[in-house]
């Protein structure tokens, strides 16, 4: 080891009695170490002229700011240990990180490893990170009426970019492609689990982010969230392991649909959760509009709608012609007053059932269905029809 090094850590060691109880070093106890770090060399990148871009994130220090992330490491790991660590991420080309889909007021009886890489766990169960800690200390709420036990989360590599500011900053539009893909594989994976479920009980997320671990804590500049702008009202027993199994069987299904059907799967998906999880009637409505819709009319279809899904829905639910067709004025009213209508037979609730059963079928199918318009049958034979009797009049003519 080198002399510089061994001061440098006598000087970590030296600090360490001044961290407070809120993980603060007061100025003056760092100013020494500082110093070392400064006059080393070694650590030029981290005072205050580097841009360091993990993943989709970039952060720069000072070199007082440095020294204060190595003592607050340091007094947790060790000197020598928390040194080492920024030697190995200098070293490296690319960081282990995680990211994270935040799960309101979800509870789990056990960790589940899905095929796709994603995982439920506890927060007890993520790695040692200032987001852990964050998370247990406001798992009994928190101002913004959050309430959070449990977490998707799945593991990826992320390259690690040093460069200086006079350097051409240019967006790397692959890497935030790809940390786009990690939420939309957790997302994914977090409405077929809400589809594994019971038609009442949906799965409501409040944000997603990145997991630091401990050991990359001094590149850490504080836990940015990406919210989910949807409804947080959720009341269900804990995910048990037979629903995550069946998710399990729903995700490898979801995989073998073509791109396309998973893309319009996810409207389906997206709007069944939300009727799970929003109090407002009104909405659970015409959420649950738009699933039908998405089900039982092809794409390029956009009118004679009640017409179609009454002719349709009966070969996939329990629905009768006449039923659909009321369904669908049922559901009809909020899109067009904002207000809910009373039905001594039908309800939201036998709706979303209904709706959760035929995208079930249709991901273990692994495609939609394609729908014939038994309208347009019905006129071109009657064309035809019209055609044969003019020609036989024709020729008697």
């Amino acid at each position: 080891m080198a002399i510089n090094e061994h001061e440098i850590i006598q000087a970590i060691q030296k600090a360490i009695p001044s961290v407070d109880p809120y993980g603060v070093v007061p100025h003056a106890a760092i100013k020494e170490l500082s110093e070392l770090l400064r006059r080393s060399g070694k650590y030029d990148e981290f005072d205050n002229h580097c841009l360091h871009r993990i993943g989709t994130t970039g952060s720069t220090w000072t070199i007082e700011e440095f020294a204060q992330g190595l003592v607050k490491r340091g007094a947790i790991v060790g000197a020598d240990v928390a040194l080492d660590e920024v030697h190995n991420y200098q070293a490296a080309d690319e960081v282990a990180l995680q990211e994270v889909l935040l799960l309101h007021d979800i509870h789990i009886d056990e960790p589940f490893s899905f095929s796709n890489g994603v995982r439920i766990v506890d927060l007890a169960d993520l790695p040692d990170s200032s987001l852990r800690d964050s998370l247990i200390r406001r798992r009994w709420g928190s101002s913004m009426g959050w309430r959070i036990d449990a977490v998707l989360t799945v593991e990826f590599k992320a390259k690690k970019d040093v460069r200086t500011h006079d350097e051409e900053t240019i967006r790397d539009w692959a890497t935030a492609t790809e940390h786009s893909a990690h939420t939309k594989l957790l997302d994914d994976t977090r409405l077929l689990l809400s589809l594994a479920r019971h038609a009442d009980y949906g799965i409501p997320v409040l944000a997603a982010t990145t997991l630091v671990p401990a050991q990359l804590s001094f590149v850490e500049r504080g836990i940015r969230y990406g919210q989910f702008a949807e409804p947080h009202v959720v009341f269900g027993p804990e995910i048990i392991g037979i629903e995550a199994q069946h998710a399990e069987d729903l995700i490898q299904a979801f995989g073998r649909l073509d791109e396309q059907a998973q893309a319009r799967m996810r409207i389906a998906l997206k709007r069944l959760n939300d009727t799970k999880i929003d109090p407002n009637w009104a909405n659970k409505a015409i959420n649950l509009r738009i699933c039908l819709e998405n089900i039982f009319l092809n794409p390029e279809e956009g009118n004679q709608i009640a017409r179609r899904i009454s002719e349709r829905a009966p070969e996939h639910t329990e629905f009768s012609k006449t039923r659909a067709k009321n369904v669908y004025h049922f559901l009809s009213k909020s899109v067009h007053t904002g207000e809910t209508q009373q039905h001594p037979e039908i309800n939201e609730r036998m709706i979303a059932n209904e709706v959760q059963k035929v995208l079930r079928q249709i991901i273990q199918d692994h495609a939609y269905p394609t729908w014939s318009d038994t309208n347009r049958s019905w006129r071109s034979k009657l064309i035809n029809r019209l055609h044969q009797i003019i020609r036989r009049r024709t020729i008697k003519s």
